[in-house]
């Protein structure tokens, strides 16, 4: 009788395991396929930005996804010289910018830490709003409540702010 039970609770404890097993590679599978398009997005820029422009070392990728999805990257040409280039996925559509007809992220970052001494940047983004290519500034304040700033990426001035999320 005591070896029936034992049979059961070893029959019992391998099919929990079974299942525990089969759930965790059923989640790993779930959540790779769920990021497969952005990894997709983030190939096609760099074999785009390799065959169409001049940049020959990336330095930076961004997405940014405000009403229009962008996969954005940063770098240099052999010669040094950085370079923005902007990938519009939905549309097919590819901006390139010379460092020098826009603002950096570094320039982009000292603005707003000059207007918003009480947040703590979470992240930079470069990407594509309403038309033109943006800097987006995501915070977090001293009280908790979360905001973003877009500002301009042609001169740097800002465009647009959600405080206190």
């Amino acid at each position: 009788m005591i070896q029936d039970d034992t049979k059961q609770t070893i029959k019992f404890v391998t099919w929990v395991i079974s299942l525990i097993i089969i759930a965790f590679f059923v989640s790993i599978a779930i959540f790779y396929y769920a990021g497969s398009k952005s990894r997709g997005n983030n190939q096609r820029v760099v074999q785009l930005a390799a065959s169409k422009t001049p940049i020959t070392n990336i330095e930076q990728y961004y997405h940014l996804d405000r009403g229009t999805s962008s996969y954005s990257i940063t770098g240099t040409n052999k010669k040094g010289r950085r370079y923005y280039f902007i990938y519009l996925p939905n549309s097919k559509k590819a901006y390139l910018y010379p460092a020098k007809r826009g603002v950096s992220e570094t320039t982009i970052k000292n603005n707003f830490k000059s207007s918003h001494s009480n947040a703590t940047i979470n992240h930079i983004n470069l990407g594509w709003y309403k038309g033109e290519a943006v800097w987006e500034v995501a915070y977090k304040k001293s009280n908790g409540n979360l905001g973003y700033t877009l500002y301009e990426f042609k001169n740097g001035n800002d465009i647009s702010e959600v405080d206190n999320l």
